[in-house]
C-alpha cells in the first residue's frame, strides 16, 4: 500500500488583504477516525461507496488480522452497549456494565465480561474481541476512553 500524502492548509492573502485557506479533504479511518492522509482514488469504489481503510490504520489494523482469523469484534460505545449485550447474551456469555465513580456519581463506564477471576473489562471505545475458541480480550482505543 502506498503511503498518502498529508498535504497543509495553505492560507493566502490577496491584494484587499482578504484571507482565503486551501485545503485538501483528509481522509480517516472507519473504525478509529485516525487521519489517514490526504483523500485519494483508493477511497471509494467503482459503486461510489466508501472503501474500509482500517487495514491501513495503525490502531485499527490488528482487529482487520483478527477479524480474517475468525475473530468477531465489536467496538463498545454508549450506543452500541445494549446490541453487545444481547449478542454476548445469545453466545451464553456473562456480561454486565462496569461502574466507577465519576464526579461521586456511580456510572456506567465500561463492560466485563466473563465471571470473575477469568473475566475481561472494556471501557466505553475499546474494541471487545471474540476469539474462535471462545476465549475473549480486549483492544484498547489509543489514549484511553472515547
Amino acid at each position: 500500500m502506498q503511503p498518502c500524502t498529508h498535504t497543509p492548509d495553505r492560507t493566502t492573502v490577496d491584494a484587499d488583504g482578504r484571507e482565503s485557506t486551501t485545503f485538501a479533504l483528509k481522509r480517516a479511518c472507519n473504525g478509529c477516525g485516525h487521519l489517514l492522509g490526504d483523500l485519494d482514488g483508493r477511497d471509494v469504489d467503482a459503486d461510489g461507496n466508501t472503501t474500509d481503510v482500517r487495514g491501513e490504520c495503525p490502531n485499527c489494523a490488528p482487529l482487520v488480522e483478527l477479524e480474517a482469523a475468525g475473530c468477531r469484534t465489536w467496538q463498545l460505545t454508549p450506543r452500541s452497549f445494549p446490541r453487545i449485550d444481547w449478542e454476548l447474551d445469545r453466545l451464553d456469555v456473562f456480561a454486565k456494565g462496569y461502574t466507577e465513580y465519576v464526579d461521586g456519581k456511580l456510572t456506567v463506564v465500561g463492560m466485563r465480561i466473563g465471571v470473575k477471576p477469568n473475566h475481561v473489562v472494556a471501557r466505553f471505545g475499546d474494541w471487545i474481541i471474540r476469539h474462535p475458541d471462545g476465549g475473549f480480550t480486549i483492544h484498547k482505543t489509543p489514549g484511553g476512553a472515547a
